[in-house]
């Protein structure tokens, strides 16, 4: 992109849509968000779900034609779980409405019915986090970064060597679905005991209130400070186990993919200091000690922007 522009980014997760209208001065340099827009994702509403996106885009594109002089949209990014694989949707299992949808097609349909005829990227929203945090974040001067995005679900993905790694099809980095214990909870893929169904944000929760937990109407934070205080037994199983079977996880990216730098982002990712410190130490009992010396696990730098920032970069770069 050469010169001033404006770009469109949209994280589209498992319960909700954000996106932002950003400008870009130069290559490189991070956008500045001029605007954000949030609606709801229906998961289970294939219409519901690409009209809100469709609304999204549309709404930061009136305001910039709107409120910004010699307004130009210089690309639209999105980023969303699961990938595109013939240029239909795969591994979706959070947002099961969008599966086997050609969502680039229909939605570059449904927006030039609209007078946006702009450039548009369709990417896993776990790459565009890593991407983001590579280019202007946590891990900004890392050559090999893998981000491990804990919500809803868990995602990843993987920069290593300074490019991105899809794989054969685009569907690397799901390290959700990868099995950590068989024995474990059913995951919303179908399968059992994966990373995701043990210690994504709402497996956490659905452990405790399995094993006993009598909290109601709370979240990851409040085990974790439950536990952490001494005051609720449960909460301090269902944590002692949560960071042994991350520790697992983590430990089989170290031995796999060697990074300089993992980071974390996902409402779980703002959980305290504490909690990396108890993730790495699980981590460091099962990856090989020459492997895991000198790995950095972190906290994301952008915070809640990181999805947004990552998806509007797919039109700086593309």
């Amino acid at each position: 992109m050469i010169g001033l522009a404006y770009v469109i980014g949209l994280d589209v997760g498992g319960t909700k849509i954000e996106g932002v209208l950003a400008r870009a001065a130069y290559h490189g340099s991070i956008p500045k968000v001029v605007r954000k827009v949030r609606l709801q994702t229906h998961p289970s509403s294939r219409e519901k779900t690409i009209g809100n996106i469709v609304d999204a885009v549309a709404w930061l594109y009136s305001y910039g034609k709107e409120n910004v002089n010699g307004f130009r949209l210089g690309g639209i990014g999105i980023g969303t779980s699961g990938f595109l694989r013939n240029g239909r949707m795969e591994m979706v299992p959070n947002i099961p409405a969008l599966k086997g949808v050609q969502l680039r097609n229909v939605l570059q349909e449904q927006l030039r019915e609209k007078g946006i005829n702009s450039s548009l990227h369709v990417e896993n929203d776990s790459i565009c986090f890593v991407l983001a945090e590579s280019m202007w974040g946590a891990a900004r001067g890392f050559k090999s970064a893998i981000g491990v995005i804990v919500g809803t679900g868990i995602g990843g993905g993987l920069v290593l060597d300074g490019r991105v790694y899809r794989g054969r099809n685009g569907g690397a980095g799901h390290i959700g679905h990868v099995t950590i214990d068989p024995a474990g909870p059913r995951c919303g893929c179908g399968q059992f005991g994966h990373f995701e169904s043990w210690c994504s944000g709402k497996h956490i929760v659905m452990r405790y209130i399995a094993a006993g937990g009598k909290m109601r109407g709370t979240g990851p934070a409040a085990i974790f400070a439950a536990a952490e205080a001494g005051r609720d037994a449960v909460a301090g199983r269902v944590m002692v186990e949560t960071y042994e079977k991350f520790g697992i996880a983590i430990a089989g990216l170290i031995n796999t993919f060697n990074p300089e730098v993992i980071v974390l982002g996902g409402g779980v990712s703002n959980l305290p200091p504490a909690f990396y410190k108890r993730i790495a130490a699980a981590a460091g009992k099962y990856a090989y000690p020459a492997l895991f010396r000198g790995v950095k696990i972190i906290r994301n730098r952008l915070g809640d922007d990181a999805g947004v920032l990552g998806a509007a970069s797919l039109a700086l770069n593309g």
